[in-house]
């Protein structure tokens, strides 16, 4: 995106007659750029996240299994797009092996696009052609799904059910990765894989300690691999250490190597000594965090003597000014995952009782009991697990200016946990910067700030 492009946002959700019963209007807290959906259970705040996230996303299928008669996403340059289901169409004829037969009807999406309250374009999503593309992307990620003939799809989970491709996206369709889903992406107007583009969103759904491992199939008929989040997560970060480190020696060596050119070259900039001083002691301060923090395995060297600068001479300031300014940019490539790790280790270490979390550049992220015991990650308590999933999620896995959905943060926190959630998200967003919309039924999640909560109350249409 260009620099002076405006940032485009989502300011509006609206989402009518859900599940038959409830009319939604969500209006973002652009400002704060956190928002608080709260209210009883049943009354759609997670399907309001699940359908935010399935539109700018790209998966429609989830649109075909839930009753709603419209659904709204505003954008904060005026255009607004609507979403509402076509006519039914026959589904496809499907043989069941052990069970009779179901004729469910399958239905188009019509996505239409306003500018300022005019209709401007209209597009259908999930055509016939469409289904049978997607079908075939599906039952490559799920193992237990296969291709039978032209229009019939195997699902052995299911008692050897024997799928037309409208079931086997409506049953499975968002559980495949978005650019699985190419038949529909690639028909999309031009506005709309504008919008796709530049609304990225990240959705952390309520289960959030378990994830569906890499694809192996046929491997697996029967489930797919599952593996512990908090240990993919530190193999992540060993993976970002590890790239950030690289950067970070290639800029030493290019500096080091050009440094008697730079130091020889005329006119090079001299510092007056107090300055240098600062600066040198800011330098030391910097190494001592990131050593602490776990980026840097030791000091390069001991503190300098900073009393020596008072009386350098004028060739001595020079190469002294160079050195400081290229050790200033060479640990700048490390400023943001230092301050990511910060924020992580400082938000999380604070609430663990007789344990602590470390990052350690062979092993990304372990944990500690008293002493310095070792533990393994995935035998923390599953409210420590969520904790540290949530904050990694959101310091780590989400990129700048992104749409985060979160569905119910409280789950298995403690209550004071509860109540520093939301100060440490604002302190996150602030970092990071993007949008969140949580749901939650927590009032302890929402404390004081009930300025951005939007209560969904249960009041029928």
């Amino acid at each position: 995106m260009n620099e002076t492009e405006p940032l485009l946002r989502v300011k509006r959700i609206q989402v009518d007659s859900l599940f038959e019963a409830f009319n939604h209007r969500v209006d973002l807290k652009l400002d704060d750029r956190v928002t608080i959906l709260h209210g009883p259970n049943g009354v759609g705040k997670t399907m309001l996240l699940k359908m935010v996230n399935a539109l700018l996303d790209g998966r429609y299928s989830l649109f075909q299994r839930v009753p709603f008669g419209r659904f709204i996403l505003e954008l904060t340059d005026h255009r607004r797009i609507e979403l509402t289901l076509g006519p039914p169409k026959p589904a496809g004829k499907t043989r069941k092996s052990s069970r009779k037969a179901r004729q469910e009807p399958f239905r188009t999406l019509q996505l239409k696009l306003f500018e300022r309250d005019k209709e401007v374009d209209r597009h259908e999503v999930l055509t016939n052609q469409d289904v049978v593309v997607i079908a075939d992307a599906i039952g490559s990620r799920i193992p237990w799904v296969h291709r039978q003939s032209d229009d019939l799809w195997l699902d052995e989970r299911e008692s050897d059910d024997l799928l037309s491709p409208e079931e086997v996206v409506v049953r499975y369709g968002d559980e495949v990765s978005a650019n699985l889903l190419l038949t529909g992406r690639s028909t999309d107007p031009d506005w709309l894989k504008e919008i796709h583009d530049k609304v990225k969103v990240h959705f952390i759904a309520a289960q959030r300690l378990l994830r569906v491992g890499p694809e192996h199939p046929r491997l697996y008929p029967s489930r797919p691999r599952t593996s512990s989040t908090v240990m993919d997560y530190a193999r992540d970060l060993r993976s970002r250490i590890n790239d950030t480190m690289a950067r970070y020696g290639q800029r030493s060596q290019t500096l080091d190597q050009s440094f008697p050119q730079r130091l020889l070259s005329s006119g090079y900039m001299r510092l007056p000594a107090d300055d240098l001083k600062q600066r040198m002691e800011k330098l030391d301060e910097r190494r001592k965090e990131l050593k602490g923090i776990g980026l840097l395995d030791k000091l390069d060297s001991h503190p300098f003597d900073t009393a020596k600068l008072e009386s350098l001479e004028p060739a001595q300031e020079s190469v002294m000014a160079l050195y400081v300014q290229d050790t200033e940019d060479k640990l700048s490539e490390l400023d943001d995952l230092a301050q990511r790790a910060r924020l992580l280790l400082d938000n999380v270490n604070h609430k663990f009782h007789h344990k602590q979390i470390r990052i350690d550049r062979d092993l990304g992220l372990i944990a500690e009991g008293e002493q310095g015991r070792a533990l393994e990650l995935d035998a923390l308590s599953s409210g420590e697990q969520h904790e540290l999933v949530l904050h990694y999620d959101l310091l780590f896995r989400v990129r700048q200016n992104t749409l985060v959905l979160i569905d119910e943060p409280e789950l298995s926190l403690h209550v004071a946990w509860q109540k520093r959630f939301l100060p440490d998200l604002l302190e996150i967003v602030e970092t990071a910067q993007f949008d969140v919309l949580m749901a939650t039924h927590s009032p302890f999640i929402v404390g004081d700030r009930s300025d951005l909560m939007i209560g969904l109350d249960a009041e029928l249409v």
